[in-house]
């Protein structure tokens, strides 16, 4: 069976994809909705919620197609701008397009934040990924700390990927990937479909567009 590789961004509400890729005169309540005209996944960093609201979730859904998933970087600052009431009260909105709370930095964590998510993981009845304190969270997989053999061997397995990288050198960020998409490719695993996310703060939406070739070209 063919794998999947969901290809999304580390949000999109970046400075210099204006005119790049977003129209200079397109509001910025309308990005989301543009975005996901070309992907099926973002994951909404801890520190869009400064602004975010309740409000604004309900529009995130209305913005993006049915076939759209969120997923919510999780990080303790998240608490000094919205109560832990009103971040539950919001990922239940997201709920029907959520896919899962990522603790990118999970294992740094106060144990007051730690008891806070889990509150919220408990309350919302999402995935989980990258959580030492969530007994269910799964794995995430990074270039840097994987080989082939280590992502095999890593129990339960991953379907969701975090890079950083400007996907500039195509060549050398398959390079990266590919443990990944082998894993996928050759292990028998009840997975049909994974996610990336790719961070950088000089990544082109043209350079993702081009990296969702390659992975193609590689069979997902």
């Amino acid at each position: 069976m063919k794998q999947t590789i969901n290809l999304g961004a580390y949000g999109w509400l970046h400075a210099h994809w204006l005119n790049s890729f977003y129209p200079e005169d397109l509001p910025e309540d309308w990005r989301l909705g543009y975005y996901s005209n070309e992907f099926n996944t973002v994951m909404i960093p801890a520190y869009y919620w400064q602004d975010m609201h309740l409000g604004e979730c309900e529009d995130c859904l209305d913005d993006v197609h049915p076939e759209f998933q969120f997923f919510i970087e999780c990080h303790e600052q998240m608490f000094d701008r919205i109560s832990l009431a009103d971040l539950t009260e919001s990922l239940k909105i997201l709920k029907p397009q959520l896919s899962a709370l990522v603790f990118l930095d999970g294992q740094h964590m106060s144990d007051t934040a730690k008891d806070q998510f889990s509150r919220v993981i408990d309350e919302v009845g999402v995935d989980v990924y990258g959580s030492e304190f969530c007994p269910n969270a799964k794995k995430i997989w990074r270039p840097e700390c994987c080989s082939t053999d280590e992502t095999l061997e890593m129990s339960p397995k991953p379907r969701f990927a975090f890079i950083e990288d400007d996907l500039t050198d195509l060549r050398a960020s398959r390079a990266r990937v590919e443990p990944f998409a082998k894993y996928l490719n050759d292990t028998e695993v009840d997975i049909n479909e994974a996610t990336m996310i790719v961070n950088h703060p000089q990544l082109q939406v043209s350079d993702l567009a081009k990296f969702r070739l390659v992975l193609e070209i590689m069979g997902h």
